[in-house]
């Protein structure tokens, strides 16, 4: 088994060399399989290994007593479910999946000696942290101080440039497999006001919509009036750090 997706992400933020991706593709793990709507990860249970998205989407989420769900971020291929398991035994939170998919399942100790033995390989995992962190950050302005109708475009447009570097969105479109509840549960909304908005984000002349897709008729003006600023994804910075900008 190879690690493409998770290869393709980290060269993102680091130079990784021949013998890095090599070493990367030779990691291994077993494949584990899931189908849509099943919990990979519960929160409570023992961690035994590094998991990656292989294919498919899946969600972090956090449940209160009474059933209500937040959705702290989306997973795509080649996003690593957490760190974590490299210094805890148990999982903080649950992993639900929006999709059919697979994720790889890597020994810990695999990935600490891959980490100790490469610097690259070390940088480009600390920066997936840092993107992770600025994501969850931007999640908290987006929740705490825009409008529903800001949080849903804002939320598109950032899926939509995520996919777009794992290459499972166009120029222009983006498949997006998650129900109106699970964007709702995302943005803190109803489902009944998140049908709204979307409906009026069609109206207003944003957005298409058909079944699962969504076609951006007129992404600047989106980005405009919902404050959508990509720098957070800090892959300008990467870039400037290795002197490509």
């Amino acid at each position: 088994m190879t690690l493409e997706a998770l290869v393709a992400r980290l060269q993102f933020y680091s130079d990784l060399g021949a013998h890095e991706r090599e070493q990367m593709l030779a990691l291994g793990g077993k494949v584990r399989s899931f189908a849509a709507n099943s919990e990979i990860v519960t929160a409570g249970q023992p961690m035994d290994a590094v998991l990656v998205m292989r294919e498919g989407w899946a969600a972090r989420y956090k449940e209160l007593e009474d059933g209500r769900r937040q959705i702290l971020n989306i997973l795509l291929p080649g996003d690593i479910f957490d760190l974590q398991v490299l210094v805890a035994a148990e999982a903080d939170h649950s992993v639900l999946a929006i999709t059919q998919g697979s994720a790889y399942a890597i020994a810990p100790q695999a990935v600490r000696d891959l980490m100790s033995g490469s610097g690259a390989l070390t940088m480009a995992f600390w920066w997936t942290q840092v993107q992770e962190e600025a994501f969850l950050r931007e999640q908290i302005v987006r929740n705490g101080r825009q409008s529903a109708q800001e949080r849903i475009g804002h939320l598109l447009l950032e899926l939509h440039r995520r996919a777009q570097i794992v290459k499972l969105a166009g120029d222009d479109t983006l498949r997006l497999p998650m129900t109106q509840t699970q964007i709702a549960d995302t943005l803190g909304l109803t489902p009944i006001h998140t049908n709204r908005v979307l409906r009026r984000l069609v109206r207003e002349g944003y957005i298409e919509m058909s079944r699962q897709w969504i076609r951006f008729l007129d992404p600047d003006a989106l980005a405009a009036m919902c404050d959508f600023d990509p720098s957070y994804f800090h892959l300008d910075a990467f870039r400037m750090r290795l002197g490509r900008g």
